[in-house]
Formats: C-alpha cells, sequence, structure tokens
C-alpha cells in the first residue's frame, strides 16, 4: 500500500490538505501519515517537558486522524524545523507522496512559506501543493461577521464545519476592545490592509501588538489605534484555538478617551451577519 505524508500544526489552512487527500485519493490504495512538528525547541528545559509536548500534538493528530476514519492512519511527531522534519519523515516513511498547504498563515493565501518551498526543493518523492479555492474576489471573509459594538460570539472546533472564526467591527479611531473568554480559549488578531496585495496581510502600524491568546476565566482590555489604510479599516479577528470544543466570549468596544479626557461612549452598529 503506498503512503502519504500529510504535515498538520492544527492550523485551519493545514487542515485543508486532509480534507484534499479525502477527495483525491482511495482508503483502499493509500495509507495516511500525519506529521505534526514543533518548532519552539528554545523553550524544551527537559526530557519531562518534550514528553509532555509530544503528548499533546499526539493527541492533536487523534483528533485530526477521527476524520480519516476509511483510512489507516501513522500518527508522527517530531521537533526541529519543520521543513527539515517533513523531508526526513518522508524519507523514514517510504511516502509515495506529500501533500501539503502552501502555508498555514491565514493571511499569506497567495505566498508559499518558507515550509512548503523547502518541502518542494529537497522532497525526494511527488509533493502536492493544494489548490485552496482561494481565488474569490478580494476583500471577503468566509466567517462570522459581528456589526455591534457588543456582543458575545458563540465559536465552533475548527475540525466543525461550522464557524471557527469571526470578525470584530473595525474602527477609525482609538478604541479598547474588552474580551472576556467564559469557554475555551481564542486568539486576538490585529492586521492591517496592503494597498499592493488587496489583502490584510500586514502587522498593525506604531508597533501594536498584533496577537494576544486569552483563556477561559481571563478579561483582557486590548488597545487598538486604527488608522485606515486607502480608507480601508484594519481586520480584528478572533479565533477558536481549540480544535474540537467551542470557544465563547463576550466583546465591547468603546472610544479610548484615556488622552482626551472625554467620558467613554459605545457606539451602535448594527447587528451580526454571515457572509
Amino acid at each position: 500500500m503506498n503512503r502519504i505524508l500529510v504535515p498538520v500544526d492544527g492550523s485551519p489552512r493545514s487542515l485543508i490538505a486532509v480534507e484534499q487527500v479525502k477527495h483525491t485519493f482511495s482508503p483502499k490504495a493509500f495509507e495516511i501519515v500525519l506529521l505534526m512538528v514543533y518548532e519552539n525547541v528554545g523553550i524544551i528545559s527537559d526530557k519531562e517537558e518534550e514528553n509532555k509536548i509530544r503528548e499533546e500534538m499526539d493527541q492533536k493528530l487523534q483528533m485530526i486522524g477521527n476524520n480519516l476514519e476509511r483510512y489507516s492512519v501513522i500518527r508522527k511527531t517530531q521537533i526541529g524545523k519543520a521543513g527539515q522534519r517533513i523531508v526526513e519523515c518522508a524519507r523514514e516513511m517510504t511516502v509515495s507522496m506529500i501533500v501539503i498547504t502552501k502555508s498555514t498563515k491565514l493571511d499569506h493565501s497567495d505566498t508559499i512559506g518558507m515550509t512548503a518551498s523547502y518541502v518542494i526543493r529537497h522532497a525526494t518523492c511527488n509533493v502536492l501543493v493544494v489548490q485552496e479555492y482561494n481565488r474569490r474576489p478580494k476583500m471577503t471573509y468566509r466567517g462570522l461577521v459581528y456589526r455591534n459594538a457588543e456582543n458575545t460570539v458563540n465559536l465552533r472546533g475548527q475540525l466543525s464545519m461550522k464557524q471557527s472564526e469571526c470578525l470584530l467591527p473595525s474602527v477609525s479611531e482609538n478604541a479598547i476592545y474588552s474580551i472576556q473568554v467564559t469557554r475555551g480559549r481564542v486568539r486576538f488578531l490585529h492586521r492591517s490592509f496592503n494597498p499592493d496585495t488587496k489583502e490584510w496581510d500586514l502587522p498593525p502600524v506604531n508597533g501594536q501588538q498584533e496577537v494576544y491568546d486569552i483563556e477561559a476565566g481571563e478579561t483582557i482590555d486590548i488597545p487598538v489605534s486604527a488608522q485606515p489604510s486607502d480608507q480601508v479599516t484594519d481586520w480584528i479577528r478572533v479565533v477558536n484555538r481549540n480544535m474540537k470544543t467551542e470557544a465563547v466570549f463576550h466583546y465591547q468596544i468603546r472610544p479610548d478617551r484615556s488622552h482626551s479626557g472625554e467620558p467613554d461612549e459605545t457606539d451602535n452598529i448594527d447587528n451580526t451577519e454571515s457572509i
């Protein structure tokens, strides 16, 4: 039986490769090798910590493998540079093909990342780079879109067919985004519009923090200084970091009057929609 190597990191983009395999390759003819690589080697202090990291990766791979119930699945975990470990694993497991996405970063849909580029150059087997059906018009978004200044949001796990992320209302002035997570864990992402690529693929201006990870029971006030590019406001996205369990959070957006002495006011914005 031929083997196919599918590297995943748990992100929605990497899981597209899993769906591609299901739609393209017969479970009667192919065995699937799921590989997850942990790259942040600098924080591993001892063997016990390494074993814990591998155990967490294997749990994620097991959940992903549940979506491949008709296939024979081998789970592999590695620590190191992703590109090198993917090529090594392909050689050790004698796979006939590697199925990989161009990148796993959500905001770089038209760019081949360093990992995919390394695999293409060094792999000794065929490499299938998945077409991610992203030829829809620019400036569109598939997910929940919220337009009111305060609401409670329920996001499904990343393995669900329903929305696992959302867009919060953007602002054209200084604002505070208050995020209170009551279940699961979420990631708050602030990105700026790039007039050259027509994508939100730039970090926010003035050195603002781009990513906040928030756990259940935590409330965090996030200052956002939005400076629209070409009259296009920044994207404020919130993503469920869990693959299977839902995440619930409450948000409130209010003007940041900390430097003006004016009282806070919550703007009225329209209701939620899904596109």
